[in-house]
């Protein structure tokens, strides 16, 4: 049954609501909710390490992959990318004449030595995870 509101010369007719039909639609709702929480894709150059609840559970292989959503969380790790962090300078452009930056740096690349002298090593790591 529909409602009749005046605004003084304007008169708004207010359809009914029935709310019983929104609850039959709330547990689909819900369900398609979880089902897009529970697939994701781990890509061919990573794998994926679960946590359930906060705790290691177990590494996924790259795919689709499921999970319990809103207690597991998954994290993507790099693994056939070769990582590199320099200390005392960055790389500007590589190259055949590779350029560098030593600005500011200098204090990354200061160690002490056997016989507590400072010495100033500039150097690069470089490391994969596996």
């Amino acid at each position: 049954m529909a409602q009749n509101i005046k605004f003084g010369d304007l008169d708004l007719q207010i359809p009914s609501f029935d709310f019983n039909k929104i609850g039959r639609f709330i547990p689909i709702i819900i369900i398609l909710i979880l089902a897009t929480f529970s697939f994701y894709t781990v890509d061919a150059y990573e794998n994926g390490v679960v946590l359930r609840l906060g705790k290691y559970s177990h590494t996924t292989t790259p795919g689709l992959q499921f999970k319990i959503p809103f207690i597991d969380q998954v994290y993507r790790v790099k693994v056939d990318k070769q990582f590199k962090r320099e200390f005392g300078f960055r790389t500007i452009q590589a190259g055949v004449q590779t350029q560098y930056s030593k600005r500011n740096y200098y204090q990354e690349s200061w160690m002490l030595t056997g016989d507590l002298n400072i010495a100033d090593v500039r150097w690069i790591i470089q490391y994969k995870i596996k």
